[in-house]
């Protein structure tokens, strides 16, 4: 009675064990993977120059364009429309374009208690002797200076980032998290697989249980996170802040690929060791029983 209340009282431990490690190893997994991000600045940046919709810069050029040649003379609402229409097909709008929202990016990065200016006549000047030329095809003789003029409310942007935590900032605080995060995985990780193995009866078995858990989870997160990213792809419809996460979501899934290598490599030590003894515990009393049968034999022949 004693050995089956002790029996059910060690595997009633060891399931508690093993739920803490699988926990243990979530954590882990998606802290390593946390971290890996917030130092990764390239990916960052990427991802907030997605959120920075160029569509949003686009549309806001198109507005101030529209009402800089609405404010000039001699320019009706029908000549205005088609030079907005053909000016969507031009290149230095796409460059204009790609300037503000880089100054938008530099402007979530900047340093906290200061303010950043994003220049909008700076990037849209270039595009203003393309607006005159195609007015000048509608037959519409405009005055550059007076473009100019009539952009003059939307000449700067600024950013006063005194009482706000920058993007640089919340990717400091975050690795820091993230850094305790992965600690605290870590030491709950390797106190509950050493009790876990312990507790087990073939112990070599159990570190080959212990790795495939550990591999199985990280090839799952690496699936779930290539799927999120496919699914968050802004080619399939998604908003701009969708796009930043489909960035983020496909980064750094060399992560959870290395994980799984070395936990596969200790899986088949820890499974090889197993084999190689029970194999020993099989083989003992065959040779056991030889001896047995050569001794009979002997005392026989006397």
């Amino acid at each position: 009675m004693d050995t089956d209340l002790r029996a059910s009282t060690r595997r009633g431990t060891l399931s508690v064990v093993m739920w803490v490690f699988g926990l243990s190893t979530t954590l882990l997994l998606l802290g390593l993977w946390g971290r890996a991000v917030t130092v990764d600045e390239a990916t960052i940046v990427e991802s907030a120059r997605a959120v920075v919709d160029a569509e949003v810069a686009q549309d806001r050029i198109y507005d101030w364009i529209g009402d800089a040649i609405a404010e000039t003379q001699n320019v009706g609402s029908d000549e205005a429309s088609a030079v907005i229409a053909r000016l969507r097909n031009r290149p230095e709008i796409g460059a204009a374009i790609d300037v503000i929202v880089e100054q938008f990016v530099a402007a979530l990065f900047a340093p906290e208690g200061g303010s950043t200016v994003v220049d909008i006549q700076e990037a849209v000047t270039p595009v203003l002797p393309v607006v005159v030329a195609e007015l000048s095809a509608e037959s519409v003789a405009v005055d550059e200076e007076l473009l100019v003029a009539a952009l003059g409310d939307a000449s700067e942007i600024e950013f006063d980032t005194g009482g706000v935590a920058g993007v640089a900032a919340v990717v400091r605080d975050a690795k820091a998290l993230v850094s305790r995060v992965v600690l605290f995985a870590l030491a709950s990780m390797v106190l509950s697989a050493t009790a876990a193995v312990a507790l087990a009866e073939r112990r070599y078995a159990m570190v080959r249980t212990l790795s495939s858990r550990v591999l199985l989870s990280a090839l799952s997160f690496a699936v779930l996170f290539k799927v999120g990213s496919w699914a968050l792809d802004p080619e399939r419809g998604g908003t701009p802040v969708a796009s930043g996460g489909s960035i983020i979501l496909a980064s750094n899934g060399h992560i959870f690929i290395v994980i799984a290598v070395i936990a596969a490599a200790v899986g088949i030590a820890g499974g090889w060791v197993a084999w190689k003894r029970q194999r020993a515990r099989l083989e003992a009393p065959i040779a056991e029983s030889d001896l047995s049968d050569d001794d009979t034999k002997e005392l026989v022949a006397v």
